[in-house]
């Protein structure tokens, strides 16, 4: 007699309906500014089912307190918002701590680990191990804030519509945003965390040759070893080239994840390993929306409108005058990892 196949979660299916949650929220929002309405009231029209949805728009409205609603996976809503996200994905398997009314966390790490037998004689003591130990510092949390505008002509969208076009504008202006912070070597300053290579000294790549990829990402492997840390589940970083030609060349026992990113330049690879990374939210995000706000068109260094000089930023964009929607979501993050837990090969000859 056959045995049936036992019933397993679609993790997919899951983020897909948490993606969708997200984008329904938003654009609930931004349509409830051009109708001058509700957003609660919009997302009941259009998706009466969505409970998840409405739960995230009632916990960004202020002065609604977070405390009334269940806590959220907030690693999955930022996943949500960019879900190309090479960091976010890093994030998901490595340590998730709440940072809500906590302005830093200590994690304790081994800074050596001292030989120690575990065989001994009858009658002879026991070694008795003396462990040094460091910490890694989790936060405090940096403000994550992503704007992205789109037309007012949003209005005469069905609202199915308007979820789409909103959730492709928020995951193009953040995916790439995200991960060059997270994926950088940029010590932490007052507005960002760290870089999650900072201090890493980059392991030397192997010469070109037919083996030189899996020496590589061995050698990635071995230096989280050496560091005392497992490196079990380690997860390589990369850009899309080099992901490509990972997945295309290695077998199909080849357990490790891949995961491809614009924060990363080409002829980089990155390995992290996920018990030595940990991520940490300060509340629930928070979603706004504006159609009278005067904006500054900059991605890379946004400034003042107005600066203390009288200096104008240019070029700026009025939102009423162009018909234009403006969407920021923000919310308080932190990240950090474990001295050699991360490893990097900046110019790989394959």
């Amino acid at each position: 007699m056959s045995q049936p196949i036992p019933l397993r979660p679609d993790y997919r299916e899951a983020q897909r309906l948490e993606s969708c949650a997200w984008h329904r929220a938003v654009a609930a929002s931004a349509l409830a500014t051009l109708r001058h309405s509700d957003p609660a009231n919009v997302l009941k029209a259009a998706w009466p089912n969505d409970d998840r949805a409405a739960l995230i728009l009632r916990a960004a409205q202020s002065p609604t307190s977070t405390d009334d609603f269940p806590a959220f996976d907030k690693t999955g809503l930022f996943q949500s918002l960019a879900p190309s996200s090479a960091a976010l994905q890093l994030f998901e398997r490595g340590l998730q701590l709440d940072l809500a009314g906590i302005t830093t966390i200590r994690i304790p790490n081994f800074a050596t680990l001292p030989p120690a037998a575990i065989f001994v004689g009858e009658g002879k003591p026991a070694p008795n191990v003396h462990w040094t130990f460091d910490t890694t510092v989790l936060g405090p949390a940096r403000k994550v804030l992503i704007l992205a505008a789109v037309t007012g002509d949003l209005e005469a969208a069905t609202p199915a519509s308007a979820s789409a076009l909103v959730g492709r504008v928020l995951a193009d202006s953040s995916n790439k945003s995200i991960d060059a912070v997270a994926f950088g070597n940029a010590a932490a300053d007052e507005d960002q965390p760290a870089g999650l290579l900072h201090g890493v000294a980059p392991t030397t790549a192997a010469a070109a040759g037919p083996d030189a990829m899996a020496e590589d990402l061995g050698a990635l492997i071995g230096a989280i070893g050496a560091s005392g840390i497992d490196p079990s589940g380690a997860v390589f970083v990369c850009s899309p080239r080099e992901a490509t030609i990972i997945k295309i060349k290695v077998g199909p026992k080849f357990d490790y994840p891949v995961l491809s990113t614009l924060g990363l330049p080409t002829k980089a690879v990155a390995c992290f390993a996920p018990t030595a990374v940990a991520s940490g939210y300060q509340g629930a995000p928070q979603i706004e929306t504006s159609k009278s706000a005067t904006i500054h068109l900059e991605d890379g260094s946004p400034a003042d409108i107005v600066s203390l000089g009288g200096v104008l930023a240019a070029p700026t964009e009025s939102i009423f005058q162009t018909h234009l929607i403006s969407i920021r979501v923000r919310a308080r993050a932190a990240w950090a990892v474990t001295p050699g837990g991360a490893q990097v090969i900046n110019n790989v000859n394959w």
